[in-house]
């Protein structure tokens, strides 16, 4: 692993001239792209009942190097931090420890879905771990939400690369019972060339929800 900035991160994000320049970018003098997340959060302490938000706890389903974990542990009482590939995992994992905001933040090693299996994690050579996604069966557990008994969830945030209809089917006892706000990736050209176009949205949708923002390649949804 290399570092840039406080930000430990995979050998493979510091490979060749482009890569390194968008880890410099990113984490130089900065903490990573966190703007829609920071906007998505003033938006949440501006609806009713967002005092509550501070003793709520906050789910980061793939968090990379913790960029977001990092801001989540700022403003929830416990964050469950997830990233299931493992030179990524372990980056992170140094980071939330270098940081200090442990025992706050428990990071997992772990893919989310519908049930648990063990999948495999890949992407094109010379991309950067934040565009891996599930390749076929491995040895890297993939799980679902509800499996970790989490209460009083305040925010679910999903980038999980095409597994986010999974994600939720995970969780539905976690949204049913804690009604988080969810932030999750949604980018609409790669949706409207899908078969089902907009599955995790229109799940989402279907148990309650709303959407209040569009921020950048993501969606704040609130509970109705």
């Amino acid at each position: 692993m290399k570092k840039f900035g406080e930000f430990w991160v995979p050998d493979a994000d510091a490979r060749g001239a482009r890569n390194r320049r968008k880890m410099e970018g990113a984490f130089v003098g900065k903490q990573g792209s966190i703007e829609p997340l920071l906007k998505a959060i003033e938006i949440m302490q501006a609806q009713p009942g967002a005092e509550t938000l501070a003793d709520r706890s906050a789910i980061d389903a793939g968090a990379n190097v913790g960029s977001y974990t990092r801001v989540m542990a700022r403003h929830f009482a416990h964050v469950l931090s997830l990233e299931p590939s493992p030179d990524t995992f372990a980056c992170l994992e140094r980071n939330v420890f270098e940081w200090g905001i442990l025992p706050k933040v428990q990071p997992y090693m772990a893919a989310v879905s519908d049930s648990r299996s063990y999948v495999r994690m890949g992407t094109s050579f010379g991309r950067l771990s934040i565009t891996r996604k599930v390749t076929g069966k491995g040895n890297i557990p993939a799980l679902a939400l509800d499996s970790f008994g989490l209460q009083n969830v305040g925010l679910l945030k999903l980038d999980v690369e095409g597994f986010e209809e999974k994600a939720l089917i995970g969780a539905k006892a976690l949204i049913a019972d804690s009604r988080p706000y969810v932030f999750m990736e949604v980018k609409p050209k790669e949706e409207e060339a899908s078969e089902r176009p907009y599955a995790a949205q229109n799940l989402l949708l279907g148990m309650g929800y709303e959407v209040i923002a569009e921020l950048g390649a993501n969606r704040l949804y609130k509970p109705v």
